[in-house]
């Protein structure tokens, strides 16, 4: 280990981000830090400050690759991606600015960042461009697409905010300040600068730094540490070669997946680990539970032999990879796949909510779609099952956000490991519905008890949702909702008899004290709308208006609020002959005419999930 400056790590190199490195990750808080850091350094006179640690992989072979008319060494960064990359962004800010305050002399620092074409450190995946063009040119001429893409864009902004900030503080010290925080990033930021000259090395070194309480994610500690039980375990260099590759190959696709649908890390890793090592949800320990000794052992092979470990951690690395694509693919799922009607279930799967629930069992599925052994329509009659499950277990009942956790992840190992076909693993979930949300009692309430729709809002935001897409699609033949979902807010729900009528209004003459306490709430006398604003609470005939006219029912692109412009009045009686059409509506959609039977130790789930809320 030595103590460097960035001046002298940028010496006579290249740094590269490998591809099975996760992309740019910091945010506010952290660029906050760093400028406060930087900023302490000039005003305290600070000769130096220790920062963090870079650590690089730098080949005995030493590869190189022509910067503008020179060849530098080509490294690798394994560690501090994350500080260089905000350096090289701020070094750009200033650079420009210098430059432009008639600072040319610091032309000559721009080879410190980018050269011609190429840049002095080069991102990984889809970020590498991107980066180019915002240290090389302050913009893009792209738009932010992917999260790092966006967190690249997020930080050059707030960098430059925060310079600007500073320039109009400072007035004619301004360019002063501007060659002071120049030199303190290049000359007084130190770091602990460590060369690693053999590859399967890495995974020693984050653990070592990972022991000293360096923070890591849970897939980056997993990469490495396999990568440490390589070196460790394997002694033939064309094998330990082969079997590093492939985990840097995996890695490198399992961050461009979970980038691509703004997901998680540690709940695609969980996905992985359910359905590879145990399905039962309290053995779940994060990256700690990897290195236990029936999971991948380092030296004690007492319980699970060297070959079954290194068998695991080859299954087990391509499995992550091909698991990764699957989540992503579930988790932003798009309206040309190849599968029919999948967007749209997963769509309502996920506007429902506790999508997290399904996942391993979801992607066990379709790991099994996408291989020919489980038909289609099979695969969306289970995510049927799925978003019923959603709508009468959370939604309904407002069951604990776990309920049935322990049985999904158990029939996603039925289906992983294929001890069960998915059509009996659907009539579970079907005879699970019927155990947490009765049918009589569900029917019931519907239609006698329960009114106070209002104040259980994901409840009546969805059903309101679903009706609207249901009416678009039997009478808009299938037209776009004009409202999206994640605009849904409590603006978007409109009473139609309003909440607060005046005394001396028709309202008041119309409906007793009883009927407002009884239906003011109900989802009868609530519709969707753009802005409830526009209604506050006027007499229903001008809320009803005219068709072409104005803000009003009749005229709304919202099919349900149309459908209450077709009512002559709104009454007591108007809002029980609603109430009628919506209780059938939602039996319809979410009612279970046949009986399934319930599975077997299902009674065991509730004691089970008690259990995990208070581990």
């Amino acid at each position: 280990m030595e103590k460097k400056t960035l001046s002298n790590i940028l010496e006579g190199k290249i740094l590269k981000i490998p591809d099975y490195q996760r992309g740019y990750a910091w945010e506010e808080q952290q660029w906050k830090d760093f400028v406060q850091d930087i900023d302490a350094l000039i005003d305290d006179k600070i000769v130096n400050h220790y920062t963090g640690t870079i650590v690089i992989y730098q080949p005995k072979e030493k590869p190189t690759e022509y910067y503008g008319i020179d060849r530098l060494e080509l490294v690798d960064v394994v560690d501090g991606q994350q500080r260089l990359t905000t350096s090289s962004l701020y070094l750009s800010i200033i650079l420009k600015e210098l430059i432009k305050q008639g600072e040319k002399d610091y032309d000559t620092k721009l080879p410190l960042l980018f050269s011609g074409t190429k840049s002095r450190l080069i991102l990984n995946n889809d970020t590498s461009d991107f980066f180019f063009d915002l240290i090389s040119k302050g913009t893009t001429n792209v738009a932010a697409i992917t999260v790092h893409q966006k967190r690249l864009l997020e930080a050059h902004n707030y960098l430059k905010s925060h310079i600007q900030q500073q320039l109009d503080s400072k007035g004619t010290e301004g360019v002063s300040y501007l060659k002071d925080v120049f030199d303190a990033i290049i000359r007084k930021l130190n770091f602990s600068f460590y060369p690693i000259e053999v590859e399967s090395e890495i995974g020693m070194t984050f653990e070592l730094m990972n022991s000293r309480g360096k923070g890591l994610s849970a897939l980056e500690l997993l990469k490495n540490y396999l990568m440490h039980w390589v070196y460790r375990n394997i002694t033939q260099e064309n094998e330990k070669e082969d079997v590093t590759n492939t985990i840097n190959k995996s890695w490198k696709e399992v961050y461009t997946n979970i980038a691509k649908c703004n997901g998680s890390e540690n709940q695609c890793l969980r996905i992985a680990w359910t359905l590879y090592h145990s399905h039962t949800p309290k053995n779940w320990k994060g990256y700690k539970g990897f290195k236990d000794n029936d999971v991948i052992p380092l030296r004690d092979f007492s319980i699970k032999t060297k070959a079954d470990t290194q068998q695991f951690i080859n299954q087990f690395t391509y499995g992550l990879a091909e698991i990764s694509m699957h989540y992503a693919a579930i988790i932003q799922p798009s309206k040309s796949s190849p599968i029919i009607d999948e967007f749209k279930w997963l769509t309502k799967i996920k506007n429902a909510g506790n999508i997290a629930n399904f996942l391993p069992l979801m992607v066990a599925t379709r790991l099994g779609v996408v291989a020919d052994e489980i038909p289609h329509d099979k695969y969306i009659n289970l995510l049927k099952a799925l978003e019923l499950f959603s709508y009468r277990v959370f939604l309904w009942q407002g069951k604990r956000s776990n309920a049935g956790l322990s049985k999904f992840y158990r029939w996603a190992d039925d289906i992983f490991s294929k001890k069960h076909d998915i059509e009996a693993v659907t009539e579970w979930i079907l005879g699970t519905i019927n155990w947490y949300s009765n049918e009589n009692s569900f029917r019931k309430e519907l239609k006698e008890d329960f009114y106070d729709w209002y104040h259980w809002r994901r409840l009546l935001r969805y059903t309101l949702y679903e009706y609207e897409l249901d009416l678009l699609t039997e009478e808009g033949k299938g037209a776009k909702p004009k409202l999206a979902w994640d605009d849904l807010t409590d603006a978007t729900f409109e009473h139609i008899l309003p909440q607060t009528p005046k005394e001396d209004s028709i309202w008041k003459q119309q409906w007793t004290d009883e009927d407002i306490e009884t239906y003011l709430h109900d989802i009868s006398n609530i519709v969707l709308t753009k802005d409830n604003s526009h209604y506050l609470n006027f007499e229903f005939s001008r809320k009803k208006g005219e068709a072409g006219i104005g803000h009003c029912y009749a005229n709304s692109d919202i099919r349900q609020e149309r459908k209450i412009a077709e009512f002559a009045d709104w009454t007591p009686e108007s809002c029980k002959q609603r109430k009628d059409t919506l209780n059938k509506w939602i039996i319809d959609r979410w009612g279970i005419d046949q009986h399934y039977k319930v599975p077997k130790e299902i009674e065991d789930i509730e004691e089970e999930e008690e259990i995990l809320e208070t581990v």
